[in-house]
């Protein structure tokens, strides 16, 4: 978690004087960023999906992406960043793609793999909680 964090810029959002801050804040980011896409997803379909909620989910999540490309640090966080900037580009591309063919697609790959990583990062959290 600690190597990820650190892929980030220290930005005013991320100014923290503990680690588990920072980590708790880009937690609920993430969290955020998944709940966003799943409102898009469930609501994606023209004829029984609620389009305002569509709308919602859709500029949120590109809004999210881009606050946490703009916060990663390329030049410290080394791979990790790179990687990161990466998948949530993948995301913010398909997410746009699912809007203009009104069906979920690869931003559903994108969802996965954001999923997973912050259950990863949680998980991770959680465990330095609870050996600090």
């Amino acid at each position: 978690m600690k190597n990820a964090l650190f892929a980030y810029k220290n930005t005013d959002r991320m100014k923290t004087t503990e680690d588990s801050s920072a980590n708790s804040i880009l937690l609920v980011i993430m969290e955020e960023l998944c709940k966003s896409i799943q409102m898009f997803h469930a609501n994606i379909d023209n004829k029984t999906g609620d389009n305002e909620r569509k709308s919602r989910g859709f500029s949120r999540s590109l809004s999210i992406i881009y606050t946490l490309q703009s916060s990663l640090d390329l030049e410290k966080g080394g791979p990790i960043a790179a990687d990161l900037f990466r998948l949530y580009e993948f995301c913010r591309i398909n997410i746009i793609q699912d809007l203009r063919n009104g069906k979920i697609g690869r931003s559903l790959d994108a969802l996965n793999s954001l999923t997973e990583i912050y259950n990863t990062w949680q998980l991770t959290n959680e465990s330095g909680k609870n050996d600090g």
